[in-house]
């Protein structure tokens, strides 16, 4: 009887270790973005996964450049023969740039002398956001949400500082100064 009960419980464990097995690869929700999760549950940042790049707010990036310097197109993948970009570049301090939203960036000072970036977001002359930008790269941002600390998305500067591309949400708003 005893030889019984332990194979019925081995089968039970069995069974309940195949039916939990962690999933592993992209997933795309309802609205169209693309995320990718590792077999430990945890959600792809700031990293490449193939030819793709999953940004701070773990969504792949789309129609945008990578901190490293690549661009990535409307389907997300890596376009090679745009070239690398090694220029620094940084929005323009106080100026408005335009696109769905409009996009007013700041280059601010903290008390101890830190110089950083900062952008108020806005529709039709409403603030719709403030956020804190973070440097990943010459010409690329992390923003973060002042109040919550929380990612919301990617900014990068175009080599002659005229567009930003502002990514949230899987989407990416090209913007105008």
């Amino acid at each position: 009887m005893k030889k019984k009960m332990t194979a019925a419980v081995m089968a039970l464990v069995l069974a309940f270790a195949m039916c939990t097995t962690a999933f592993a690869g992209w997933e795309q929700y309802e609205s169209g973005e693309w995320t990718y999760t590792y077999a430990d549950g945890s959600y792809a940042a700031n990293t490449w996964i193939g030819n793709y790049y999953i940004g701070p707010d773990n969504l792949m990036l789309v129609n945008n450049y990578t901190p490293d310097g690549y661009w990535v197109g409307a389907s997300g993948a890596c376009e090679p023969w745009w070239g690398r970009r090694t220029d620094s570049s940084s929005p323009y301090s106080g100026g408005t740039y335009d696109g769905i939203y409009h996009y007013q960036f700041y280059l601010d000072t903290y008390g101890d002398g830190v110089q950083h970036w900062s952008v108020t977001q806005s529709i039709y002359g409403s603030v719709t956001g403030q956020y804190e930008l973070y440097p990943m790269g010459p010409f690329s941002y992390e923003m973060m949400n002042i109040y919550t600390g929380e990612s919301v998305g990617y900014v990068a500067v175009s080599p002659d500082r005229r567009i930003v591309y502002v990514s949230t949400g899987g989407q990416t708003d090209r913007c105008v100064y």
